[in-house]
């Protein structure tokens, strides 16, 4: 990955405050929609709760899926939208160490609203590290890396 890659995948998480994030059960795919945040290495982060669906899927199968994208603000119909689709491997964040203050803090810049849920000590923040990512802006602006 060259420097202007990664600066666009950097601005593209730092414009959007949710992605999807696809996760593997049992028997069928899960996708949740939900708020993230990202470090400058390219991680993601999630929280959510012990009890969660996509959390007890994740500690079977940690290989997910994110997917990322600015429909919000872009024009769908002749697709100039950014959008990237990471895959990547999840690990639970350990509570009350200093990576977990780390990325904490991280979480919370970018999505305070949150705030709250760290009081639970049934939360649970998970980092995706990715191992492959694709990135399009537009029809031509197109590139594939693997990690």
């Amino acid at each position: 990955m060259n420097a202007e890659q990664k600066q666009k995948l950097l601005t593209l998480f730092a414009q959007e405050q949710v992605a999807i994030l696809i996760t593997q059960g049992d028997q069928w795919p899960t996708g949740t929609l939900q708020a993230f945040a990202e470090t400058p290495d390219l991680d993601l982060l999630f929280i959510m709760r012990l009890s969660a669906e996509k959390y007890q899927n994740i500690v079977a199968h940690p290989k997910v899926t994110v997917m990322v994208d600015t429909r919000d603000v872009g024009k769908v119909a002749t697709f100039e939208i950014a959008r990237a689709s990471v895959q990547g491997e999840a690990s639970e964040v350990p509570r009350d160490t200093p990576e977990w203050a780390t990325l904490k803090a991280v979480f919370l810049k970018k999505n305070p609203f949150e705030a709250p849920f760290f009081d639970s000590d049934l939360l649970r923040m998970v980092r995706i590290k990715p191992k492959r990512i694709s990135y399009a802006n537009g029809i031509k602006d197109t590139f594939w890396i693997e990690f």
